[in-house]
């Protein structure tokens, strides 16, 4: 009796564990297919911003972190890491 009633909680438990690792998957594909997007959009974004004649201010302000400006006139930008803002 004691064999009949583990063996009912073990596959119980066992279609528990395998129903949540089927959502776990689900979700981790939901959540592949959200980041795909979001690097898309980023992709069409900086195409944007290299196809413009004139950039917008707005634009500048979103991507370029820093500006050097050296004494030899030379000029560095620093870019911004987070691309989830420029989403």
């Amino acid at each position: 009796m004691i064999e009949d009633s583990y063996k009912e909680l073990e596959l119980e438990k066992t279609s528990i564990i395998e129903k949540l690792q089927e959502i776990l998957q689900k979700e981790e594909q939901e959540i592949s297919k959200e980041k795909i997007i979001k690097l898309k959009t980023a992709m069409v974004y900086f195409d944007e911003v290299i196809s413009a004649e004139v950039p917008n201010r707005y634009i500048l302000e979103n991507i370029i972190d820093n500006i050097w400006i050296y004494s030899d006139k030379t000029v560095k930008c620093d870019l911004k890491v987070d691309i989830e803002k420029l989403i």
